[in-house]
Parts: structure tokens; C-alpha cells; sequence
């Protein structure tokens, strides 16, 4: 989903927007997920780096060993994890500062990568390094476990083979041998512990609520934004229009598209996608669930049709958004009478019917798709009309019952009210299939892009204000 910003004023500081996540509009996300589950396994719509995994690795198996230093053991509880989180935060801070001071001169390509929390830690970074949490406050430091790369990941630590031991924390020999080869890639910005490993640790557990972990990991590692050569190819996170083979291709391909169950299946579904002659999303997800490779997968088998039926909600809820842009508040009738709304319900009523069409025509949806019901509810209410007036206002109803997230506007009278400022269209359902073949061509596992997603690349919000 997009963000959008609303205005805010602050008398002691510069204006700066803050960002506001619309969320699932339609109220299809759960359902949405259960699809992405089922053609991209154990990944995330936020796992699209495979350079981040090697990141990862590199600072689950340094932050390990400065954690048992400290005292740390178990990370079974609760309190255990956020002491073991605490060691691991700051050296993701400290690679997204990296890729900031080393690409300083140019803002725009930094821009480009996978960067959470990257609109503090650059003024962090411009300012000399100076202020406490990389620039952060208290609440996004704190929160930064969820919206910072870990937590994009974490999915993927717990459940890709020997990346850790399962529990998502302890380094497992996959994560080992990413840290060897990201370690002989550092040159001269390698960690080096000193002997007091031991000693500072413990002293800087002790400092509890102070931020010592993120400071004692800037005192021992002070080379960590040294450039060296091939730094950028070798050791950042790469651009989202970056489809290139990562140099550690042959480490990552065993895991991602490896011989356990979710491995078998994520490689079969490139492997099919890349047969498949698509130009266009709805087109490859039709193509997917007609597959025989697919022919016993009844989840998959139902992809283009939820598809063409949430893309003709979002197509709906988008053209409402473009007639709100330049009038924040219009008559719906105003709104129904554009030229192209008569086509927009028509699409959206059809995609309505073949979707009831083909649950009734199915008794085994009911415990393969445990979310069906709320594509069953929408369906139902937008199968009632195709004219206009109706549409919008039966789809206005239901995005304030149950969209999730920001409502983008409110129905009030015969008035649409805006209640967040767009900054364009919402991106659709994508069922992480553009994260699952951009990894697949990081890994050599496939040639190139696929033609349906080539030009789909997904910006991620930067979360840090949340």
C-alpha cells in the first residue's frame, strides 16, 4: 500500500510531512497474504534484497558474539529477545549509515535502496555522527525491530534452512558462512574486537535504557563507514532496479531456492513464471493457476481470480482518489459522472460475479482459503450494480467498514470527503512476486526480470516515523 503525508505545523522546527500508511483498503489483505503464502512461502512483501540477507547473517553472527560476551544466553523469553535485539539494532543502523556516507554524493542512488530509517540516519550522518540513536527518537529506536531490516527478514531467519538454528537469532552455518565471505569483502572496514570484548560488554549491558549497545559498537567498530575497494558492489544494499547476480549468489541459491518444501516450491514457481510469456500481473497470475504444475494446489488455482477481482476494487478506489485531487470534497454524483467510471464498475461487478461464480462452484474453498469470506462479502456487495452512483457508493461503504489502515475517504450525505492527501495510486495485491523474482535473478536462478514485472519496482516507505 502507499503512504501519504498530511500537513503539520512546528513553530520550533522545519516543516517536515508526516507519513501516514493507508493500508489494505479493501479489507483483502489477510486473503492476500494467504495467496503470497502459497506462491512465494516464508518471504515477505520486505524481503527483496538478497544482499540484506548477507547483512543480516554478517550481524546476527558479530551482534551473537557480543551478546554471550555480555552475559547473554537463552532467547526464549520475551526480555531475553529485546536484550539480544538491543546488540543487533545498531550494527543494522550502522549498514544503512554505511551505504549513506559512502554513496553522500549521490543522494538519488542511495535513495534507491532498501533503506529503513534512512530519513534520520542521513542527517545522523551529515552531522558529523554526533547525536545519540542515529538520529532517532525513543519511539522509532524502539520500534525500529519491526520496521528496520530485521524485521523484514525475520521470517525468513526463522524458516530458511541453517540460517539460524529456528529460533531466528542464533547463527546457524548458512549465516557462518555469509559473515566469512562479507568479512573478506570489508578489507579495511573488517570488525576487529579488541580484548575487552568481555569486560565493555557487560559494562554496557549494565547501562541499561542509555543506548550503550548502539555506542559501544560505534567505539569498536569506527571503520565501519571506510570505503576499500568494490565496496559498493561487494558490501551495500543494492538498488531496487538492480536485477544483477550478487557475487554471493552461490551461498544464497541453497537457501532461498533450496531442496526443503518452501525452497522446492518458491524455485517451481519461478521456474514456471519464467515459461510463462506474461506482459502484464493479472496475466502471470492467470498463467499460474492454470499451470498443471499447479493442477492440486486449489489456493493457487484461485490466484487470478481474487487477483482481477482486487485489482478491480483498487481500480475503483484510484479513480475516486484521482477526482479528489484537485477538489478534496465533491458530490459523488459529480464523481460518477467521469467518463471512464461507467468502465471501471462495469470491470468491477464482472470480476465480482466470476469470483462467486467460481466459489459456488467449489465446496473445498471453505478450509483452504480460511479469508474468503471477506472476498466473499466485497464480491457480494459489488456484484449489486454496475451504475455508477451505486458502485461508488456501495464500494465508499465498505471501504469505511472494513479497509484497514488510514481511510482514504469517507462518505458523508451525497458528498466524498477526502480523509488523507494522495500521492497517487495504490499499489496493488502483488503476492511478493516481484521479491521472489528479483531474488531469483539475484541468485542466478533466473536470466532476468520477467517481462509482467520488470517495471514493477517496488519502493518500499521508509517507516521510521511511524
Amino acid at each position: 500500500m502507499i503512504s501519504v503525508t498530511l500537513p503539520s505545523l512546528f513553530f520550533t522546527e522545519p516543516w517536515e510531512p508526516v507519513t501516514v500508511r493507508r493500508g489494505d483498503a479493501l479489507g483483502l489483505g489477510a486473503l492476500a497474504d494467504q495467496f503470497a503464502d502459497a506462491v512465494a512461502p516464508d518471504l515477505s512483501n520486505r524481503t527483496s534484497d538478497g544482499r540484506w540477507v548477507t547483512l543480516l547473517a554478517w550481524s546476527l553472527v558479530q551482534s551473537q558474539q557480543v551478546f554471550q560476551a555480555s552475559g547473554g544466553r537463552s532467547v526464549v523469553t520475551r526480555k531475553e529477545q529485546i536484550q539480544r535485539y538491543a546488540w543487533l539494532r545498531p550494527l543494522e543502523l550502522m549498514w544503512v549509515a554505511r551505504t549513506i556516507s559512502l554513496l553522500k554524493t549521490d543522494t538519488k542512488d542511495w535513495k534507491q535502496r532498501a533503506l529503513p530509517g534512512r530519513r534520520r540516519v542521513a542527517p545522523w550522518v551529515e552531522g558529523n555522527m554526533k547525536t545519540d540513536r542515529f538520529g532517532m527518537t525513543p519511539k522509532q529506536f524502539e520500534a525500529y525491530r519491526q520496521t528496520g531490516p530485521y524485521g523484514g527478514y525475520r521470517r525468513a531467519f526463522r524458516n530458511w534452512p541453517d540460517l539460524t538454528t529456528g529460533d531466528g537469532w542464533t547463527p546457524g552455518p548458512q549465516s557462518e558462512a555469509l559473515s566469512r565471505w562479507l568479512d573478506d569483502k570489508l578489507k579495511g572496514a573488517r570488525l576487529q574486537l579488541t580484548d575487552d570484548v568481555n569486560r565493555s560488554a557487560k559494562l554496557a549491558r549494565n547501562k541499561e535504557g542509555r543506548d550503550s549497545e548502539s555506542k559501544w559498537w560505534l567505539q569498536h567498530w569506527p571503520t565501519f563507514d571506510r570505503a576499500g575497494k568494490a565496496a559498493e558492489l561487494n558490501t551495500l544494499p543494492r538498488r531496487r532496479d538492480d536485477f544483477s547476480v550478487l557475487p554471493e549468489a552461490a551461498l544464497l541459491k541453497p537457501i532461498i531456492f533450496g531442496n526443503d518444501k518452501a525452497g522446492a516450491k518458491r524455485l517451481k514457481v519461478v521456474q514456471t513464471i519464467a515459461k510463462s510469456g506474461a506482459t502484464d500481473h493479472g496475466s502471470l497470475c492467470q498463467y499460474l493457476s492454470l499451470s498443471r504444475q499447479f493442477s492440486q494446489d486449489s489456493t493457487i488455482a484461485r490466484l487470478a481470480t481474487f487477483s482481477r477481482l482486487a485489482d478491480a476494487g483498487l481500480d475503483a478506489m484510484n479513480y475516486i482518489n484521482a477526482a479528489l485531487m484537485s477538489e478534496p470534497k465533491l458530490a459523488l454524483a459529480d464523481v460518477a459522472r467521469g467518463s471512464a467510471a461507467k468502465g471501471v464498475c462495469k470491470a468491477l461487478r464482472v470480476a465480482a460475479q466470476d469470483w462467486l461464480a467460481m466459489q459456488a462452484g467449489s465446496t473445498a474453498h471453505a478450509t483452504t482459503l480460511r479469508h474468503a469470506d471477506a472476498a466473499d462479502r466485497f464480491a457480494k456487495t459489488m456484484v449489486a450494480s454496475a451504475v455508477p452512483l451505486d458502485c461508488f457508493r456501495q464500494l465508499l461503504r465498505h471501504h469505511e467498514a472494513y479497509g484497514g489502515g488510514s481511510r482514504w475517504f469517507v462518505l458523508r450525505d451525497r458528498y466524498v470527503e477526502a480523509s488523507t492527501v494522495s500521492n497517487g495510486e495504490a499499489s496493488r495485491y502483488g503476492f511478493r512476486l516481484w521479491a521472489l523474482c528479483r531474488l531469483a535473478v539475484q541468485c542466478g536462478v533466473l536470466p532476468s526480470m520477467p517481462n509482467a514485472l520488470h517495471d514493477d519496482v517496488e519502493f518500499d516507505d521508509d517507516d521510521d516515523d511511524a
